[in-house]
């Protein structure tokens, strides 16, 4: 079941490119997240040797990325850990992939969306804080998701104060890059947001909603705790310490 929570997070954030090397998920884009830009353990996995970290090394060197290897909980990687470890790989960016199931799910939350992926992203781009050159980079990964989709904004007259995406792959609702601008934050419109989304997914058949965090963020957390998700499992990333 975890391992379908990570197949649905990668069709809802797609990757320019990927492919799979000793049980290992490779994806390759621009740069843009570590999620689209990483070597993923899988269920599949084979603990890695030298010369497997070398060869995965060499398909993100050859794309002009940093090597980057993502880590689960769930998967047997404690010897690619070690491994990665003693080859120069520092961990960073521990995150939590939080659940809920969707099944009788009501949420009466009135929310917006934008009209495209374009307008969402200048939504974002206000609500976050996060604007330059990834923004171009992010519009193609936006672009590039073939599930139905969600763009929720907060109905505003001016610029949206906060937003999140939702994105439907089969019978699993994702929840991507909520955010909310700092001027307006702690006023409830991150989980007004989340509710609606949830209830756009239960109604178009969602069984069971995740998510991503960041494992220090705790205020976060505690929202998401509120609308019913539990903690499913952890990841992180190995990065080169040079």
């Amino acid at each position: 079941m975890l391992q379908a929570f990570e197949s649905a997070a990668f069709a809802a954030w797609p990757a320019q490119q990927s492919l799979d090397l000793l049980g290992w998920h490779l994806r390759l884009d621009r740069g843009y997240t570590k999620r689209a830009n990483s070597a993923n353990a899988t269920a599949q996995s084979l603990p890695l040797t030298a010369s497997d970290v070398q060869a995965i090394e060499n398909h993100f060197r050859r794309s002009g990325l940093t090597p980057t290897f993502r880590l689960t909980s769930f998967a047997p990687i404690e010897d690619s850990d070690r491994l990665l470890d003693a080859c120069g790989y520092r961990a960073c960016d521990e995150s939590l992939v939080m659940t809920r199931s969707l099944a009788g799910f009501v949420d009466g939350s009135e929310i917006a969306f934008a009209p495209d992926a374009a307008a969402w992203l200048d939504a974002f781009a206000h609500a976050s804080g996060k604007r330059g050159a990834d923004q171009a980079v992010h519009l193609e990964i936006l672009r590039r998701i073939t599930a139905p989709c969600a763009w929720a904004v907060h109905a505003s007259d001016g610029p949206s104060p906060a937003c999140g995406l939702g994105v439907l792959v089969g019978d699993q609702l994702g929840l991507f890059d909520v955010a909310t601008h700092r001027d307006h934050q702690r006023r409830g419109l991150a989980r007004m947001l989340c509710g609606g989304l949830l209830g756009w997914g239960a109604r178009r058949g969602a069984q069971t909603a995740f998510l991503q965090v960041v494992a220090a963020n705790s205020p976060a957390i505690r929202l998401y705790e509120s609308l019913g998700f539990e903690i499913a499992y952890r990841y992180w990333y190995r990065v080169p310490t040079t």
